[in-house]
């Protein structure tokens, strides 16, 4: 199985075949549509925003009151930044390339957290017994798309991390 990151001079090249591609645009629009109006009983909306002060229901409330809106604004903007990090791809050889510079590595693992938190909560993942999903399964897709992404995610994080270790350099 081939990487989809790997090391590109100072950059990190994102390499995607088209499916791969397109189901990430389409992931990337379900959660745009979920966080646009958020509804706080949406499975997702209470994963990826979770309770800031436990126990204590009123400074929980002004927590979330001083940050949820710059939260959701950072976590649209993510999503529209890996939109146009998508468009920006060029096609050869079958595969959708583009190179991350900056900030967009870190970007990128963060839409794809989001993403896949997203995708588990709205299957409820934490409850599923992964033992007892067979091929047929309808939650074997979703599953498999997790797995995925979470594939993904590491190989992001081993190449993050090399970069901590080669900037700490010798001592």
């Amino acid at each position: 199985m081939s990487s989809t990151f790997r090391r590109h001079g100072e950059a990190i090249r994102f390499v995607l075949r088209p499916p791969e591609a397109e189901l990430l645009r389409r992931l990337r629009d379900e959660l745009r549509r979920s966080l646009e109006d958020p509804d706080p009983e949406d499975a997702v909306v209470a994963r990826l925003f979770p309770p800031v002060v436990l126990g204590d229901a009123e400074a929980d409330r002004a927590a979330r009151d001083l940050l949820a809106e710059e939260l959701l604004a950072d976590r649209l903007a993510g999503l529209d930044l890996l939109a146009d990090i998508l468009e920006r791809a060029r096609v050869s050889r079958g595969r959708l390339t583009v190179d991350l510079v900056e900030e967009e590595p870190l970007l990128v693992l963060g839409v794809l957290n989001d993403v896949r938190l997203a995708l588990g909560a709205r299957i409820d993942v934490e409850a599923l017994d992964r033992a007892s999903v067979g091929p047929e399964d309808p939650l074997a897709y979703p599953l498999a798309i997790m797995d995925h992404l979470g594939w993904w995610q590491e190989q992001l994080l081993e190449l993050l991390d090399g970069d901590d270790q080669d900037a700490e350099g010798p001592s």
